[in-house]
């Protein structure tokens, strides 16, 4: 049960330092390798938990990613000229952000899961 609230707080720390650093200049591009590094940091579960927490931050972060860019489509749909463009490709820049966000996420949780693990830091 332990491991489960370590994983959960994890993902949470994690995905809250992401949406901090991506408001960062220059740090933004590698936001969510150090919201992953913080968030397997802490859960400190070794590969296994830091994949783990790394996976459970992405889900974290989809929820709220779907929700701005669905609202952001809605909004621009009825633009005149580019709406129906625009609208459309806010699902498909979401897409990326997110594919982003997930994949250097779950590396930086388990490298800061594998690092808490041995002692490194």
């Amino acid at each position: 049960m332990e491991i489960i609230a370590r994983v959960l707080g994890g993902a949470l720390i994690g995905m809250v330092c992401t949406f901090v650093f991506y408001f960062i200049p220059i740090v933004n591009s590698i936001a969510p390798f150090l919201g992953g590094l913080l968030g397997g940091y802490y859960a400190d579960g070794g590969f296994g938990g830091g994949l783990k927490t790394g996976v459970l931050m992405t889900v974290f972060m989809i929820i709220p990613g779907f929700l701005l860019g669905g609202f952001l489509g809605s909004i621009l749909r009825d633009a005149p000229v580019l709406g129906g463009f625009v609208a459309a490709s806010t699902f498909i820049i979401t897409m990326v952000i997110v594919a982003h966000t997930a994949v250097i996420g779950i590396i930086g949780s388990v490298v800061g899961a594998v690092l808490a693990e041995k002692g490194e830091i």
